[in-house]
């Protein structure tokens, strides 16, 4: 498979850990690259299959799982899913991105794209999560 760029470190972490005087990841040209990357479905799941095997804390797993009404084992791949899906399809603005990677703050369209389901990846990756335990 192709070397994607991963895209998700500056979401995924900033649920895990960023601190929160931390500049934005990515400027907004940055965001709008990796925004049109992750347009190529290849790139997409290529992306959440990587940030979702990403460290995450007992506490932030435990509230993302009742957050997302999902079980804790599905919590990394859903939120990568979500997360990523959502940034792809423009649904998450620049503004919201950077609020989110230096403060943690949950925007609205974060809050709604963890929520809302984005579209499904084939079936087989699925079952390889939901097999994995993570």
């Amino acid at each position: 498979m192709k070397n994607y760029r991963v895209i998700f470190t500056a979401i995924t972490m900033a649920a895990c850990s960023v601190s929160a005087n931390a500049d934005p990841v990515t400027t907004k040209g940055g965001y709008e690259y990796d925004k049109n990357m992750l347009s190529n479905p290849a790139a997409l799941n290529w992306n959440i299959e990587h940030c979702s095997h990403s460290g995450i804390t007992p506490e932030v797993q435990e509230k993302l799982s009742k957050l997302m009404n999902v079980t804790p084992a599905n919590v990394r791949f859903e939120y990568c899913r979500r997360i990523l899906t959502a940034y792809a399809k423009g649904a998450i603005p620049y503004d919201d991105y950077v609020q989110f990677t230096r403060s943690r703050v949950l925007t609205a369209s974060i809050a709604r794209a963890l929520r809302i389901s984005g579209s499904r990846l084939v079936e087989s990756h699925r079952q390889h999560h939901k097999s994995s335990g993570f």
